[in-house]
């Protein structure tokens, strides 16, 4: 299981088992026209982002 810093830039965000969460809510994946699978989580400041879910899984190694 992966949990981020003391401030984190995605508030409860977790990896576990390849599976994404924020605050214990599993997020749906989707590939955008490109093909690059996006997921879209909650920042600090309260905004929604989309992300790329590589860089969540480079984050995570």
């Amino acid at each position: 299981m992966i949990n981020q810093a003391a401030t984190p830039r995605y508030p409860g965000l977790s990896i576990e088992h390849g599976e994404i969460r924020q605050f214990g809510k599993p997020r749906h994946c989707a590939a955008n026209r490109k093909g690059q699978y996006q997921t879209t989580l909650r920042d600090s400041a309260g905004r929604y982002q989309t992300v790329s879910i590589i860089s969540l899984y480079a984050w995570e190694a």
